[in-house]
């Protein structure tokens, strides 16, 4: 107890249970823990199906960890394979319907009501190298979009996923509102696409001055 008294957010990848029966043990017992002693849980769905390979589907296992979830991050396709929920979008048409995802997430808010926030990215894959990246929040209020990024020439798009939610942790914890959360999100994740391997190596400055308006995205170093 005097380990984790001072703890007070614990963030799970879907990747997590998808490893093995063990995890997925780990994984449950984890967030069941997190809610006995008040801590914030936020769940990343992370859908890989390559790595549900030990017997059981997504959707049997995200189902239950989404219940002790306080927040949830996710696109369509995690949405759809971890939890059944499906967005109308064409998403491989490359243009995305906005009311579409508020549709989604507040599908997903009144299936599972102790989600607070559902936090969906918003990817248009124009080409491998060319994407326009955005991002929604639902907190049950409002329904927030980001500004949108036109990204050309990508470096490297692992690790996009991992810094949005990273991002948007900060924002939460550290920014006055679920925008400003949500636009440091979206340009921590935009500027990762400039950076090459998984480790999204900016500064919290560096994502302030492109989310507050340096719409160049180029990075002082």
């Amino acid at each position: 107890d005097k380990i984790y008294k001072d703890v007070k957010w614990l963030h799970i990848s879907g990747i997590t249970p998808a490893i093995s029966a063990v995890a997925k043990e780990a994984s449950i017992a984890a967030v069941k823990e997190a809610e006995k002693r008040g801590i914030t849980v936020s769940i990343d769905l992370n859908y890989r199906k390559n790595l549900w390979k030990y017997g059981v589907e997504a959707q049997e296992v995200m189902k239950t960890l989404t219940l002790y979830a306080d927040i949830i991050i996710a696109n369509e396709e995690d949405c759809q394979k971890s939890l059944g929920l499906k967005c109308e979008s064409n998403v491989e048409g490359g243009k995305l319907n906005e009311e579409d995802y508020k549709k989604l997430s507040d599908s997903l808010l009144e299936q599972y009501p102790n989600v607070k926030k559902v936090a969906i990215t918003l990817r248009e894959s124009k080409s491998a190298d060319i994407n326009f990246w955005a991002a929604s929040l639902n907190n049950g209020k409002e329904f927030i979009v980001s500004k949108k990024y036109e990204m050309y020439d990508i470096i490297d798009r692992v690790g996009g996923g991992d810094s949005f939610a990273g991002g948007l942790i900060y924002g939460l914890n550290e920014l006055g509102s679920d925008k400003e959360a949500l636009e440091f999100a979206v340009a921590a994740s935009c500027l990762k696409h400039t950076i090459e391997g998984d480790f999204n190596r900016v500064t919290i400055d560096e994502v302030l001055k492109l989310a507050n308006g340096d719409g160049s995205g180029r990075v002082q170093r």
